[in-house]
């Protein structure tokens, strides 16, 4: 009897100290639940161009977007972010697939991966002015690095006035392609900015997939961030074996964090709006965020210097832009997120020209190296950010005054080596906790490559042997379309507002699916010399009548990143406090139902 009651005594105290265990180091809130994280996005911008005071917009009409993209973070859903930040009337979309890239071309897919993407369960939405909304969630397996596209119809007369320029190709196609294997457009939609070409991307600025611990962390900053950084970053968890943490690059070229400079020069919007009064949008409200990167200020100290925008604000002073930065710390710790500033990097021999001019727009002085100088001081010694991340390491040994040749494209820009070099600056304790991290250089170094992560065979159709044979060969856009006729007429344009907008809408308008639609061509223009621009579709613009047919009001609570119903799936809604509530009650019930084993064993023996 008593090696009865040992046994049991022992089963006992294994199961107290299971409870223990379990109350003392529970798994993580971020691990034990399934998640929405950011997996891509891109801040956008008001596109377009400024001439004689008009703003000219590349337009669409009966135009297919194909948009392709690579994740940094996988999921069992994904969903994506619409966008009409700077539009002056409604966005119409007519509809929405995504699909799965092919191998052979980013402007096809993998034939039978294509699956539709609603609005409130209808095909497409009607986006109003200053808006951004979220799409139902897509049941679909991705992966961390998986290459995807987006393929938006846009029916009605739609002028391009929101858009990123990093992080993304998109090609139009005329009519309706959104379920084509393959586009006969074969070049992206681009803008040139000195050495460095962007890709332009309309209206889409999101993905963000729904999967076990996802979480985020956000670069956000300027040129000297849109470049392959993110994606470097994201590597380097990835290979470090933190999977589940994706990576959202919130860069803008040109941009600043205390002034936009809308309608200052013909192209100085594209500049965005400042750090500050986009930071909100374009890095708090995004899903599963839990650090963020700062590379932004540079631009503070350049444009008020140059000549295109000399006099158009006041020159910033160290203590305005540090004011600036401790409000960006302010917000990010109101929000429990932590936040981390690299230092001001080198400029010397950076110089830059406007269309085709040669003068130089910048030039080098002492006077901004000192600004530089202090700032960085600031950051170092005095920012109550939650760390700081010297650069001192991209300097020329030959002048510390700019950047090691093999770093920079420009004086300024990273070359891929360079991006590489700037994030293995990050302390391994600003990314983790607790774990040391594999360097991103190194991995390319012994000949690593981009990780392409393309999802397991089962879970899609592969492309038949015969369909590469099968793919639409390159197409002359311009001369397919060369017969079609400009519109008879168009309101002079106006400036989208210099004002950051409300991130979310508290409404989404959508269209059902039998909305008809009219027959329409899409046009295309050629420059003064009869040259094809890559971005075709300039025209003036401000209101154009809707041709749609009349649609239908869908009533949607809260289109925010916040929203519960779209953060959460209602199967995985159960809290990390009542599982631990049911794991105590369960090893309690457990505990008793030994003691009374034990406490009737013993009366028995007694009566025997």
């Amino acid at each position: 009897m008593r090696r009865t009651e040992k046994i049991l005594s022992a089963v006992l105290c294994v199961l107290l100290l299971f409870v223990n265990t379990a109350i003392l180091t529970p798994e993580s809130d971020a691990a034990a639940k399934k998640t929405w994280a950011g997996a891509w996005s891109v801040s956008p911008v008001p596109t377009g161009y400024n001439i004689g005071g008009t703003r000219f917009q590349d337009f669409m009409l009966n135009s297919s977007c194909r948009t392709v993209i690579k994740t940094t973070l996988g999921g069992e859903k994904i969903r994506f972010k619409f966008s009409n930040r700077y539009g002056s009337s409604n966005l119409e979309i007519k509809k929405v697939r995504v699909a799965r890239t092919s191998p052979l071309s980013d402007t096809a897919i993998i034939e039978g991966t294509s699956l539709p993407v609603t609005f409130g369960d209808m095909s497409g939405a009607i986006i109003p002015p200053g808006k951004t909304v979220y799409t139902d969630p897509v049941t679909m397996h991705v992966e961390s690095f998986e290459k995807l596209t987006i393929t938006v119809y846009y029916a009605s007369f739609t002028p391009m006035s929101t858009g990123g320029l990093i992080n993304a190709k998109s090609y139009i196609d005329p009519g309706d392609r959104t379920e084509a294997v393959s586009f006969y457009a074969q070049s992206p939609l681009t803008i040139t900015s000195g050495a460095i070409v962007y890709n332009t991307t309309p209206f889409l600025c999101g993905a963000e997939t729904y999967g076990k611990g996802n979480s985020c962390v956000v670069m956000f900053g300027d040129s000297t961030l849109a470049n392959d950084s993110s994606y470097y970053l994201a590597e380097k968890f990835y290979i470090s074996g933190m999977k589940n943490v994706g990576v959202l690059q919130q860069a803008i070229i040109g941009n600043e964090l205390l002034h936009d400079r809308h309608g200052v020069t013909n192209i100085s919007h594209l500049f965005g709006d400042s750090g500050l009064s986009r930071f909100t949008e374009d890095v708090l409200d995004q899903a599963g965020v839990k650090a963020i990167y700062v590379k932004i200020g540079l631009n503070d100290i350049l444009h008020p210097r140059s000549k295109s925008l000399e006099g158009s604000s006041d020159i910033p002073s160290v203590d305005d832009i540090a004011t600036g930065y401790r409000q960006l710390v302010s917000m990010a710790h109101e929000k429990g997120i932590k936040i981390y500033f690299f230092g001001r990097q080198e400029w010397k021999g950076y110089s830059r020209s406007f269309y085709g001019s040669a003068d130089s727009d910048l030039v080098w002085t002492q006077e901004a190296e000192d600004v530089l100088v202090a700032l960085n001081k600031w950051l170092r010694y005095s920012s109550p950010a939650d760390g700081y991340i010297p650069v001192d390491a991209l300097k020329d040994p030959d002048d510390p005054l700019q950047l090691r040749p093999e770093y920079t494209l420009d004086g300024a820009h990273l070359t891929p080596l360079g991006a590489q070099i700037l994030i293995d600056l990050i302390p391994d304790h600003m990314l983790s906790t607790g774990k040391s991290l594999k360097s991103i250089r190194q991995y390319y170094a012994e000949g690593g490559a981009d990780i392409l992560n393309y999802t397991e065979e089962k879970l899609y159709t592969k492309l038949p042997p015969t369909t590469e044979a099968t793919l639409a060969p390159t197409i002359d856009v311009s001369a397919l379309m060369a017969s079609t006729k400009a519109p008879t007429a168009a309101a002079p344009a106006t400036a989208a507002p210099s004002q950051n907008q409300p991130a979310t809408a508290p409404y989404v308008t959508a269209l059902p699916p039998t909305a008809a639609i009219p027959s329409t061509t899409l046009l295309s223009i050629t420059d003064a010399a009869g040259d094809e621009i890559t971005e075709i579709f300039l025209v003036p613009i401000e209101d154009v009548p809707s041709t749609t047919a009349p649609v239908e009001i869908v009533e949607i609570s809260d289109a925010s990143p916040s929203a519960a119903a779209l953060r959460q799936a209602p199967e995985e809604r159960i809290s990390g406090a009542a599982l631990a509530g049911t794991i105590v009650i369960s090893v309690i019930t457990l505990g008793l139902a030994t003691f009374l084993v034990i406490y009737l064993m013993n009366r028995k023996q007694q009566q025997d």
